[in-house]
């Protein structure tokens, strides 16, 4: 794919150019390892490290095109053309839309944000406005981001707009996306077309990255701001800051929730291990729906696709039909049934408010509920205790353990977390994983029920600079299997 740069360049708000207009550019990239001849670097401020001192980089791959923030007589090293912006990450994000020839106008562009929920909430919405019609970006489906082995909840906009546009050309017409607030705050999605913005719910998390709950919230909006007139805010009417999306965005407002003031509602939950059933009422009618999610939360995950479903023009017996199909999300409450009646959830939840919503459901299920988690290094440190706290509070038995401390000292986490463990619990600290969870498995009374948490889908345990291969649902099998709890 070829575009003149004088095409580029109209999306562009620039500051100072130097050298020629008249060229074609190849590609757009942020990242000097994966430059090839024709592309065009962007040069972007990162957090550790700042993508102006990769340009000599860059241009020995055969770049001749650079955008940076720096005035061009500040560069050490000048390309033959030099593109000043104020904000690189606007620029990448609006270069890569023009690029990739705008594909999100071309599709019914869905984004989901909010602390827990997005990533079921995105599988369930393309259930339901079709898997064949859909094309997903997800924290389970990503692409690892370039030199490491992480994917991310949102790529960075190329990626994204060379998905749509891979969408477009294999003739889908919707595009569901996962939306962080890093992405918010790091312009990612700052230019592709919104045509609905679906909210699920906000409790801390991320505060390593913006510096109070007031700025996470602030990110979270952009999603709405961006929003057309024509566009559709999705939210969940029980939560406060639904309020608040809905004096910011230009676009309808529809609310689901359980609440009776709520647009589209679910009644009448009836829950069990099992799954789910409710009845949804709606301006479009109602509609009983049946689904082998658990717990309150996917009630609501649920509600807010079909919300979508509805506003799409699908209807709520297809809908049904549709997610009654669902069987389970990798990652996310994936069950283990072991031969003495006790049964093991392996989920991602690695905040308070999830693990909250998880262990609340299943201290309601169960006799008695044992929990597994730890806390991520290089994070928001604020919230460990926090966790401990909700753990000892509806946790029968806790072993608080390893969650990618990273380069961080782990015993120093997990003792931020057993600071939020109240006196009278039932708790061990065991930072080996494996260790943690085989000892789990092996206290684990006949009915009752353990949660692994924090990790869900991932493949990898980082200690220090170290990527070690784990999966926590691969590893329970084994050892179930190995002590004959499963068949």
């Amino acid at each position: 794919m070829n575009r003149h740069l004088k095409e580029l360049l109209g999306e562009v708000d620039r500051e100072e150019f130097y050298g020629e207009r008249d060229q074609l550019v190849t590609g757009i990239t942020y990242d000097s390892r994966s430059v090839k001849p024709g592309d065009a670097f962007v040069a972007i401020s990162g957090e550790k490290v700042d993508g102006h001192d990769f340009i000599d980089e860059a241009l020995k791959k055969g770049t001749r095109v650079v955008f940076g923030e720096e005035p061009y007589s500040e560069l050490t090293t000048t390309p033959p053309t030099y593109i000043k912006t104020k904000n690189t990450r606007k620029t990448l994000a609006r270069l890569s839309h023009v690029f990739f020839g705008k594909p999100t106008n071309n599709l019914y562009t869905v984004g989901i944000t909010g602390t827990n929920g997005k990533t079921t909430t995105a599988h369930l919405t393309k259930k339901v406005l079709g898997e064949e019609k859909s094309e997903i970006i997800s924290t389970i489906t990503n692409k690892e981001i370039p030199g490491t082995k992480r994917p991310v909840t949102t790529p960075e906009s190329p990626e994204i707009h060379e998905i749509a546009h891979g969408a477009v050309q294999n003739g889908k017409e919707n595009f569901i996306l996962e939306v962080s607030s890093h992405s918010l705050s790091l312009e990612r999605v700052a230019a592709v077309e919104f045509n609905c913005g679906v909210f699920t719910n906000l409790t801390r998390d991320h505060l390593d990255h913006h510096d109070s709950l007031e700025a996470y919230k602030e990110e979270k909006m952009k999603l709405f701001k961006y929003l057309p007139k024509e566009g559709t805010a999705v939210v969940n009417g029980d939560e406060e800051f639904s309020e608040e999306i809905g004096k910011e965005t230009d676009g309808d407002v529809i609310q689901y929730g359980l609440d009776k003031t709520a647009d589209v509602i679910a009644t009448d939950i009836e829950k069990s291990k099992k799954g789910n059933e409710f009845m949804v009422l709606s301006p479009w009618g109602n509609q009983r729906i049946k689904t082998d999610l658990f717990g309150i939360y996917n009630v609501y995950n649920a509600l807010a696709a079909i919300t979508v479903g509805l506003n799409r023009g699908i209807g709520l017996t297809e809908i049904g039909r549709l997610l009654e199909g669902v069987k389970g999300i990798r990652g996310r409450m994936e069950k283990l049934e072991l031969t003495t009646g006790a049964d093991v959830y392996v989920d991602f939840a690695h905040n308070s408010g999830a693990i909250e919503q998880i262990l609340r459901e299943l201290s309601q299920l169960y006799p008695t509920t044992s929990i597994v988690f730890g806390c991520g290094g290089e994070s928001d440190k604020g919230k460990r205790p926090e966790m401990g706290r909700v753990a000892s509070k509806y946790a029968n038995r806790i072993f608080i353990t390893d969650d990618n401390p990273k380069s961080e000292d782990r015993m120093e986490i997990l003792n931020e977390i057993k600071k939020g463990i109240e006196e009278n619990s039932n708790y061990s600290v065991i930072p080996d994983r494996k260790t943690a969870i085989e000892k789990a498995i092996d206290e684990l009374k006949p009915e009752s029920c353990l949660l692994i948490a924090g990790k869900g889908h991932e493949q990898y345990q980082i200690v220090s600079d170290n990527w070690i291969s784990h999966n926590d649902k691969e590893f329970v099998e084994k050892i179930c299997r190995e002590k004959s709890l499963i068949q």
